[in-house]
């Protein structure tokens, strides 16, 4: 029986992990963005 590689189950974490890490490294840099301004208007 052979490995059909168009049905993989997700052995490789490289695309899920860039899906999760964007918006979250996207959210970091708006909430460092959002802190400075804060500190600068108080």
């Amino acid at each position: 029986m052979e490995h059909d590689p168009s049905h993989d189950h997700g052995h490789q974490g490289e695309p899920e992990q860039n899906e999760i890490g964007g918006p979250v490294v996207f959210a970091v840099i708006i909430f460092g963005l959002l802190i400075t301004v804060i500190s600068f208007l108080a």
